[in-house]
């Protein structure tokens, strides 16, 4: 039978979600300390590949068992075993052929910056303390609306076939010392919203003169701006019709 869950994960001390050959992922973890609570080997598959350092609030994620899982049980027991850095919620069983990547509607990502030094973020939010202009990058965000091609915004090593992505909603607004950025969108190409995200804080503080849908219909990597770090970026929810 085919399960999901939700996870929860600060990623500062992963290598990212999938497993890597040198460095401790949360798939690895994951699945580790489950054959321990089930007493079987699985295999968890994730709606996103997020990278070294990048949280999650909710990632999607499926496994096979053949055996009848309690999700109340199941749950209390995996995240006794894990540390407090993840946690596994709203398992559930689901059909066989739902697929936590292939079955995502729409991705959401949330990156925090805070305009000052803060310790209680340092692991959150990328301190941005020189000036910049938030009514200019306020002004530039709508370009991303609708389906485009993010090439520009797309950094090597994708291996994406396409760069095309659709954009449904975007937003920037102050949270107590954090400006947050949000952007919702079908997928999402690799280290795409770090680099928007980089590239509107250098349209603001003056470093770029091109607007944000010049440097996007340029599909030109060359003409965007600095990529920003990934500890203020937040896989915030994966939205699918069959789990809602």
């Amino acid at each position: 039978m085919r399960y999901f869950c939700r996870i929860i994960y600060d990623g500062t001390r992963f290598g990212g979600w999938q497993r890597q050959p040198d460095e401790p992922s949360v798939q690895q973890l994951l699945e580790e300390c489950a054959q321990v609570v089930l007493r079987s080997p699985v295999s968890f598959t994730g709606a996103g590949r997020t990278d070294a350092g990048v949280h999650a609030a909710a990632q999607g994620a499926h496994f096979d068992y053949d055996g009848i899982i309690e999700p109340r049980r199941f749950i209390h027991s995996l995240n006794a075993l894990l540390p407090p850095e993840v946690a596994i919620h709203d398992v559930r069983k689901v059909a066989p052929d739902f697929h936590a990547r292939y079955s995502a509607l729409r991705r959401t990502y949330r990156y925090c910056i805070t305009t000052r030094k803060s310790p209680l973020l340092a692991r959150r939010a990328w301190p941005v303390t020189f000036d910049v202009d938030w009514g200019m990058v306020t002004v530039q965000i709508p370009a991303l609306l609708g389906e485009h091609d993010f090439s520009a915004f797309c950094a090597s090593g994708s291996g994406s076939a396409t760069a095309l992505c659709t954009v449904y909603a975007t937003s920037l607004g102050q949270e107590r010392e954090c400006m947050v950025f949000s952007i919702e969108a079908n997928r999402f190409v690799y280290k795409m919203v770090r680099s928007i995200v980089g590239t509107l804080v250098d349209i603001g503080r003056g470093r770029l003169r091109s607007t944000l849908g010049e440097i996007l219909d340029s599909r030109d990597r060359s003409q965007t701006g600095t990529t920003a770090p990934p500890f203020g970026l937040t896989l915030d929810n994966v939205t699918y019709s069959e789990v809602e």
